[in-house]
C-alpha cells in the first residue's frame, strides 16, 4: 500500500512539474489596428533625427540600453536632421507569452519610412514589454530592400 501511494505521488509530482503555466501565443499577419508600438516609432525617429541620442536610449529596454550606443549614434549621423514624413507598416508579428515569470509581449514590425529629403528606408524593430519594463530591444534601419 505504501508503494502505491509513492508511486501515485511521484506522478503527481512529475505530472505537476511538466504541466507548469505557461501560455504562449503567437500572431502575424496585417491588423485593422495599429501596433501598440507605434508611437515610441516615431517618437525614437524623431529623437534620432533631431541627434537626441540620450532620449533615443531612453526608449530602448532596460536589457539592451547599455549594449545601443554605438548603433543610435550611428542612425543618429545617418539621418542628420532629416525626419520621417510617413511611417507605413508593412508586417507585424506579435509574440505573447505568460508564464510563472510574467507576462511578456514582444511585437515584431517592419516600416517603410519616407523621409523629408525623398529617401526611403526601412525600420525592423522589436519592442518588448515584461517585468523589466518596455522599449526596444531591436530598433534596425535597414536599406535596400526588405
Amino acid at each position: 500500500m505504501k508503494k502505491l501511494i509513492c508511486l501515485t505521488l511521484v506522478i503527481l509530482a512529475l505530472f505537476g512539474c511538466l504541466a507548469a503555466c505557461n501560455f504562449t501565443q503567437n500572431t502575424s499577419g496585417d491588423f485593422a489596428g495599429e501596433a501598440a508600438s507605434a508611437p515610441k516609432v516615431e517618437e525614437m525617429m524623431t529623437a534620432l533625427a533631431e541627434n537626441r541620442t540620450d532620449y533615443a536610449k531612453a526608449l530602448m529596454h532596460p536589457n539592451a540600453a547599455e549594449k545601443s550606443d554605438a548603433a543610435i549614434k550611428q542612425m543618429a549621423a545617418y539621418l542628420s536632421g532629416r525626419k520621417a514624413d510617413a511611417i507605413e507598416r508593412i508586417s507585424i508579428n506579435v509574440n505573447t507569452a505568460t508564464g510563472l515569470g510574467g507576462k511578456a509581449r514582444q511585437e515584431q514590425v517592419t516600416y517603410q519610412v519616407a523621409l523629408d529629403d525623398g529617401e526611403a528606408v526601412y525600420l525592423n524593430t522589436a519592442y518588448l514589454t515584461n517585468n523589466d519594463g518596455s522599449g526596444f530591444v531591436s530598433f534596425q534601419l535597414v536599406l535596400g530592400l526588405v
